[in-house]
């Protein structure tokens, strides 16, 4: 019996040669071969490119001083983090609640929750924060308390009062906020994940308003899709972006899993926190604020911390653009995430990427600045001073030092100010002879600029001069939280003897306590006690 003979036709070979089927196999292993080459070759592409994305921005990063992807920086809950504003006044150790139990809705890659919602935030039975030790620490430091009060709106002399509006609680989940270290004498903003189990204050919105472990002062985050942002620090057990949470903006609220776009509904006139109690895992009623034994007469003309903060909860925004870029947003002055960071969260998924951790725990996305003798700064310590800092990128960057800035004349407070905008514009402001409130502001068109009394007056100017290494005096605006460098200054005598008698009881750091932070600084032995000074919360 005979077989039809295999194979078929072929260059060389006729029907049934035994070469045939030789040659239909090597060709078949041949084209497998190409599709696992080519997807080979693929893989590495996709990984070439992502290696050259973190190569470019780690390039671009140390000639600049400025990341191509904004950084969003993850903080365990007892890390500092570096140029902290004051030493810890935490006064719990690292705990890790239950998971919050609370309504929250899906918002740009992360969770949106109100920050009053009852179970958001724990307790451990005491307080996990001391008020009054981070209000001395501020009154020993005038230029770390003049940057603190910035960021949150307020006058310094404000301090122990807007302290007294806040209550001290432990985060339940990792929580996005906008932190911001002292640095040269002024507030530097970055993005970060504060760790679940970390102690901070927050106000009568629930909203953190500054980090326990550091002093550091606190704002909402930015309005921008994490996805668009690169994760860098060390992750914790159980970190992932899909549980991480950021509490809502002041006119968006959580409701059946959906956000609102209208303000949430106000608490009643004594707003009342529902607190986790973690060693029973029940709630509990903390009522806001009162953690500070402070005069029963408050000034007159001081805002009503309690009722304001639903207000004062707003998307930030930030005053120049490479600050604002900074944080993942358009411009200076805007909201609106940046286009290219929006772009990036959709390629990703919403996740965003992921950084190699840091090994000398510096700030990713900030220029860090050692002092120039190379000496260990300190800055916020109790009664310290600040370690003068450099300013700018090294000077193997090829970006030049910064000019001093000029004085001219004598007398005790600023007359005129010249400093150059976001667009590289020198603008002059005229300031009056008098200054007759707590803000100044410029008398010329040309300037809209307000600023704080006790800023312009030579107690408050020459100190931080002298802190500086370059000798550049800067200054923050109301409404900023970004400080200008004053290219040239003009002394004046002002006309009025109240404006200038009353500066040594703001700023003038003396060793009697300045009159108007008396009421943190007589709280200290709540260091040693602080049941005495802070409630249980």
């Amino acid at each position: 019996m005979t077989y039809p003979p295999t194979g078929g036709p072929g260059p060389g070979f006729g029907p049934g040669d035994p070469h045939t089927a030789a040659t239909i196999a090597l060709a078949g292993a041949q084209q497998r071969s190409r599709r696992r080459l080519t997807i080979i070759l693929s893989a590495l592409v996709v990984i070439l490119g992502l290696v050259l994305v973190f190569a470019a921005n780690q390039v671009i990063f140390n000639k600049t001083g400025k990341a191509l992807i904004p950084a969003l920086t993850l903080r365990s809950a007892d890390d500092p983090g570096p140029d902290p504003f004051t030493a810890s006044v935490a006064l719990v150790n690292k705990t890790q609640p239950i998971q919050p139990r609370v309504e929250t809705a899906q918002n740009n890659g992360v969770r949106a929750v109100n920050g009053t919602a009852a179970g958001l935030y724990a307790t451990t039975g005491t307080a996990s924060c001391d008020a009054a030790s981070l209000g001395n620490q501020l009154a020993a430091n005038p230029a770390a308390a003049r940057a603190w009060a910035g960021v949150q709106g307020i006058h310094t002399s404000d301090i122990p009062w807007y302290l007294n509006s806040l209550t001290p609680v432990v985060l339940t989940a990792d929580t996005w906020v906008t932190n911001y270290s002292f640095r040269s004498g002024s507030a530097s903003a970055y993005q970060a994940v504060l760790q679940s189990g970390t102690p901070v204050f927050v106000d009568a919105a629930g909203v953190p308003r500054a980090v326990c472990a550091c002093g550091n002062p606190l704002r909402p985050p930015a309005n921008a899709p994490i996805g668009g942002y690169r994760v860098t620090g060390s992750p914790w057990t159980n970190y992932t972006v899909n549980n991480t949470y950021r509490v809502t903006y002041n006119n968006t609220y959580v409701t059946n899993n959906t956000i609102v776009n209208q303000p949430a509904p106000a608490p009643a006139a004594a707003p009342v926190l529902q607190l986790i109690d973690a060693r029973t895992q029940t709630l509990i009623d903390q009522a806001v604020g009162d953690i500070l034994e402070l005069p029963a007469e408050r000034p007159a003309d001081l805002p009503n911390f309690v009722a304001n903060a639903f207000e004062a909860n707003a998307a930030p925004s930030f005053g120049s653009d490479d600050e604002a870029q900074e944080q993942g947003l358009v411009a200076a002055g805007s909201t609106e995430a940046d286009q290219a960071v929006a772009q990036r969260a959709t390629e990703n998924g919403g996740q965003p990427a992921t950084d190699q951790p840091s090994t000398d725990g510096t700030v990713p996305g900030e220029q860090q600045n050692p002092p120039a003798d190379g000496s260990p700064q300190s800055p916020g310590a109790p009664g310290g001073t600040e370690t003068p800092q450099n300013t700018e990128v090294p000077s193997e960057t090829g970006a030049p030092a910064p000019a001093p800035t000029q004085f001219r004349g004598t007398g005790d407070a600023i007359g005129t100010l010249v400093y150059r905008d976001a667009d590289g514009t020198t603008v002059t402001c005229t300031l009056p002879p008098t200054f007759e409130s707590s803000t100044v502001a410029a008398t010329n068109s040309d300037c809209t600029l307000t600023f704080h009394r006790e800023d312009l007056l030579e107690p408050a100017v020459t100190p931080l001069v002298d802190a500086d290494t370059h000798r550049v005096w800067r200054i923050t605006p109301i409404g900023h939280t970004t400080a200008i460098e004053v290219l040239e200054a003009q002394w004046q005598t002002l006309t009025s003897a109240t404006s200038t008698t009353e500066a040594p009881t703001t700023e003038a750091p003396t060793t009697e306590a300045p009159t108007t932070e008396a009421p943190a600084t007589s709280q200290a032995p709540a260091t040693t006690e602080p049941s005495a000074a802070v409630p249980s919360s």
